[in-house]
């Protein structure tokens, strides 16, 4: 079923654009959801972000604003042995190598960070955060690898999915291997289960 649900969402995400009104609205968004974020974990050194391709949203507008906090910017690198990822620290104007998954990834020889923020790509949600992903669970793993990392240092994990609003699907079937969102931006509202 997730496999039909992956082919109608990523034919479904080829066709969406935003107009002008909606991107500033989804920067807004993005910037209300970071704020809302760092009053929640205001001790956040380092989060990790995505390179977009197959019209995925860009998280590189996330960029300006750890900058200016002083947050380091990482990307993943796919390990096709673990099913997982690491994160490399990134900085924008570093030239990425295409991975053998499609995805863009920083030099593998980048120093290695542990993400206290997870921004996650997606091909459908549902309004209790959970998301269809790629199919090859390598976000699954991450998370639940990195939750109990900061579990375990008393911290807060946080993971925030950037989709457009016509992803939205009633509902993803979920197994318990599958990572449920802290937020989920769109163009149109922020979603989450952290008050």
């Amino acid at each position: 079923m997730k496999n039909d649900l992956r082919i109608i969402a990523k034919q479904k995400r080829k066709l969406i654009s935003l107009d002008t009104k909606d991107k500033h609205t989804f920067l807004k968004n993005i910037n209300s959801c970071l704020d809302r974020v760092c009053s929640i974990e205001n001790t956040i050194k380092e989060i990790g972000l995505y390179y977009p391709i197959s019209n995925e949203i860009s998280p590189l507008v996330f960029i300006k604003y750890f900058k200016d906090n002083n947050i380091t910017t990482a990307l993943p690198v796919v390990d096709s042995n673990s099913h997982s990822m690491v994160f490399k620290q990134w900085f924008k104007k570093e030239k990425l190598q295409k991975s053998h998954i499609g995805t863009y990834e920083p030099l593998r020889t980048n120093k290695t960070i542990l993400p206290q923020i997870i921004v996650v790509p997606m091909l459908m949600f549902d309004r209790k955060l959970n998301r269809l992903g790629y199919g090859a669970g390598y976000y699954d793993k991450s998370i639940s690898i990195l939750k109990r990392y900061f579990d375990k240092k008393q911290k807060n994990f946080i993971t925030i999915g950037l989709a457009y609003s016509e992803q939205e699907t009633k509902t993803i079937p979920y197994e318990s291997h599958d990572q449920r969102l802290d937020f989920i931006v769109t163009e149109k509202e922020i979603l989450s289960k952290v008050n």
